[in-house]
């Protein structure tokens, strides 16, 4: 039919996408408890949402109100009594669709009076993944706050088609597939679960049964791989490996792998003779000591576990150098690594891990890094180890002198791109100088290969080498190591290189180790790369200069890692995180990582976090606000209390303020241990006022400037435009959600190995309220199965007026897919004609 504007309007609201009736009962369910909890506190209640189940993630009082339950609940059976009660009357508002399906898993008492009370979530006898709810009552005995993830809208059956043994096979196959098959990969754990997608990303996904499969050479590689227990598909992959008094010291020898003696064999047991003939050694054990001190002494924890577990660590390892981790059982490190507070980080993820349980991908994934590094910052600066010296206060917005200069990009010619960019150095090759390397830019282009004979990535050797001789090569970021992009350009000859982005937003990682490049190289954001081509193409080669712009403080404070000589200086900033090219505020958008490299960014979107405990201890002003300091000892304890008792495994960086400030409340007039003895300090309500401010700076609130979220058009045009002809317009059929699915219907055209997946009906984004109609578009592993497969959304048939000369059809539409892979459209049919596509 003509689509015009005149004098009838045909309507659409095809939003975010068909919900079956127990996802529809379920949001109205959510929507009456919140509206009952708000009348039953008389509105004094905030209420924060969890971006990927809609439900909502904080409930906490104000301070003045009544209890959540009936007031007094004096032990603890009265408590958990009065936490089930609230699940009973109020659950759905959370997520909890079936309150007998959450059991209780511990109660924890804190040095203010409060208590704590842990919740798992399980969904027909199946534990479900990342399901943690927690209860927590003040020292009045006062139900205050319910936090946590429940999820909602649970349908699945719970009998798994694919045994343990299935699954754990296709997961090996899965990791040797990605990693390159190794006869030391093998089995660990094997868990049942109830699996949502996108919870770790903060997106919408389908619930699944899977099997948690840990495939592990208990070394380096530990991943947790999740395969569908009806189809056999590989759902996700989590790293397990976090890149990191009773102590046991094991001597890698610099073998490629774990000490074959391990766990028996020691080097060095707790209580013989020390110190010992290593200095690796020595500096790993004492590390070690001042870690479960800290801990034990401050926050009353004994061992990571908080029952004493043995701390097993090992030095000089030979594998995946220069680097430390933890994976799940013990700490090493390669040769130069056991710094004191490097080995505090290690231990820290240890401590996460038997904590809040942060999932190691996406914020979540940041959170737990950032907290290894404010373990491992709080350790050194309370050890008097290490070099702290020159450690005086930071100034606003510098660097330090004693971290690598920040690269920088000039370029100076054409005159339509000069200018200054923004760059991330290289963490191999020469060190760029405050004088830098000045040259011709010629874009690079690779010889043929499997991906065609045009690209620019310099994954291959060079087809314009004499070109690029004497030259500072400019290149794509592809599909290979930075280093063999670089070394490919040093071999044509080139002087430097230039790696440009594949992604609209952030800085290229650079990361990597090779001794043989001698060349410079710089990372820069894809829209500079796209700039300095633009040139090339129009004028000829591009000149610019590669430079570092050393650091301005004197003074080691905030630093991690700066006695790891191997890497030839420190690794983060946590004062001023851009100074490594990580992120110090949320909306940074030159650093912040969105794509799923480094698991989301883990280790560099960090820098957000860090920045907010750095400027919370010391104070400063940033991004507007102005922080009084409030000290380590109240920060630290705040940051562990909010770890211990408010934070789960899914918590963003929204949760984590929410959680911060929580704690801070909770703690207020507490006498608090000093972090090496003693007491004398407490908070007061003027310091969780400065807390909230160093939140505020660097927008722990706000949303990733990612979309990972469906985005609509703030700036609609209006329905009908210039081309009006005479007449008003008058609307025909409109469809809102808020009751249902108003006559749209679902079908599929699908193979035999598709998993099925249901249409459902979410919130819409913002700015919008209400709610449309939501397809999930799994990042499935196309390697285990087939998914190929179409899902129709059809509305019910529209019926024009017989006096209709036009009429127009508006879509409110968002789509996001893997490119090469997915796909939609929209199309029309007339009379019941063919479908014509739109």
């Amino acid at each position: 039919m003509p689509v015009r504007c005149g004098r009838a309007l045909v309507a659409f609201a095809v939003l975010v996408f068909l919900s079956s009736s127990t996802a529809l009962a379920d949001a109205r369910a959510r929507d009456a408890a919140v509206k009952k909890l708000q009348n039953a506190t008389r509105g004094a209640v905030s209420i924060s949402n969890n971006k990927a189940t809609g439900a909502a993630r904080f409930v906490r009082l104000q301070p003045s109100a009544r209890g959540l339950g009936k007031p007094a609940a004096i032990d603890d059976r009265a408590k958990q009594d009065q936490s089930a009660a609230f699940f009973r009357d109020y659950g759905a508002a959370i997520g909890v669709s079936d309150p007998a399906g959450l059991r209780h898993a511990g109660t924890a008492k804190d040095r203010a009076g409060g208590t704590h009370l842990t919740w798992k979530q399980f969904h027909g006898g199946v534990p479900v993944f990342a399901g943690v709810v927690k209860t927590h009552f003040d020292a009045s005995d006062k139900l205050a706050a319910v936090t946590g993830t429940a999820i909602p809208d649970l349908a699945l059956s719970t009998t798994p088609a694919r045994s343990a043994a299935q699954a754990a096979e296709i997961a090996l196959s899965a990791v040797a597939r990605a990693r390159g098959a190794s006869s030391a990969l093998g089995i660990g754990s094997s868990t049942l679960y109830v699996y949502r997608e996108g919870l770790a990303k903060g997106i919408p996904g389908d619930a699944q049964l899977a099997w948690e499969i840990e495939v592990t050479d208990r070394a380096h590689v530990r991943e947790l791989v999740y395969v569908n227990a009806q189809t056999g598909k590989v759902i996700e992959r989590v790293s397990g490996i976090h890149d990191a008094l009773s102590r046991r010291a094991y001597d890698g020898r610099d073998l490629a792998f774990v000490p074959p003696n391990y766990p028996n064999g020691a080097y060095w047991l707790e209580g013989q003779r020390y110190p010992t003939a290593s200095v690796e050694a020595n500096n790993m054990i004492t590390s070690s000591k001042e870690v479960y001190d800290f801990f034990k002494t401050a926050f009353g924890r004994d061992s990571f576990d908080a029952n004493g577990a043995i701390m097993d660590a090992i030095f000089d390892r030979g594998y995946d150098c220069p680097n430390a981790s933890w994976n799940g059982t013990f700490i090493s490190f390669c040769p130069g690594a056991t710094t004191d507070d490097i080995t505090a980080h290690e231990w820290g993820h240890a401590f996460t891990q038997y904590t809040h349980g942060l999932i190691y991908q996406w914020q979540p994934g940041a959170l737990n890094e950032s907290y290894s590094d404010i373990w491992g910052e709080t350790v050194d600066l309370i050890n008097g180890r290490g070099t702290d010296a020159p450690g005086g206060p930071r100034t606003a917005a510098a660097c330090s002198q004693f971290s690598p200069p920040v690269g920088k990009l000039v370029v100076d010619a054409p005159a339509s791109i000069a200018g200054d960019y923004f760059a991330q150095s290289a963490t191999f090759g020469p060190r760029l100088t405050a004088a830098g390397v000045s040259g011709d830019v010629v874009a690079a282009v690779d010889a043929a290969d499997a991906a065609g004979p045009t690209t620019t990535d310099a994954c291959s050797a060079l087809a314009n080498a004499a070109a690029v001789a004497g030259k500072i090569a400019l290149v794509d970021r592809g599909s290979c190591n930075f280093t063999v992009k670089v070394k490919n350009a040093q071999v044509a000859g080139a002087i430097g290189v230039i790696v440009a982005n594949n992604a609209a937003n952030g800085l290229p990682g650079m990361g990597g180790a090779d001794a043989t490049i001698t060349i410079p190289s710089l990372g820069v954001e894809q829209s500079t790369g796209a700039a300095i081509r633009g040139a090339i193409a129009a004028d000829g080669p591009a000149h610019a200069t590669l430079k570092a712009q050393p650091g301005t403080d004197a003074s080691y404070r905030w630093l991690m890692g700066e006695d790891w000589t191997e890497l030839g200086g420190a690794l983060r900033d946590m004062w001023n995180p851009t100074c490594f090219s990580n992120p110090g505020k949320v909306s940074d958008r030159a650093y912040y990582v969105c794509d799923a490299g480094d698991e989301g960014g883990v280790h560099t979107n960090s820098g957000v976090p860090n920045h907010a405990f750095a400027l919370a201890v010391d104070g400063g002003t940033f991004n507007g606000q102005t922080v009084k300091p409030i000290g380590l000892t109240k920060a630290a304890h705040i940051y562990f209390h909010a770890a211990a008792n408010y934070q789960v495994p899914d918590s963003d960086f929204a949760d984590h303020a929410d959680a911060l400030e929580a704690s801070c409340a909770d703690l207020i007039g507490a006498a608090l241990p000093g972090l090496t003895g003693g007491t004398g300090e407490s908070i007061t309500a003027a310091d969780c006022a400065e807390l909230s401010k160093a939140i505020a700076a660097v927008e722990l609130r706000s949303p990733p400037p990612c979309t990972f979220a469906p985005l609509l058009n703030p700036a609609l045009p209006a329905l009908c435009g210039a081309t009006t002809t005479s007449g008003t317009a008058t609307p025909i059929a409109s469809f809102s959600f808020e009751a249902g699915a108003q006559g749209f219907t679902a079908t599929r055209d699908v193979g035999s190995t598709f998993t099925l997946r249901d249409w459902a009906l979410e919130n819409v984004p913002t700015p919008r309220t209400g709610k449309g109609f939501f397809a999930p578009d799994p990042d499935a592993d196309c390697g285990t199965a087939d998914e190929t497969g179409v899902q129709h959304l059809t509305s019910p048939a529209i019926t024009l007026p017989s006096d209709t000369s036009f009429a127009r059809a508006t879509f409110w539409q968002w789509m996001a897919s893997e490119g090469g892979w997915d796909g939609g459209n929209l199309k029309i049919s007339v009379n019941g004609g063919p479908w014509q596509l739109v």
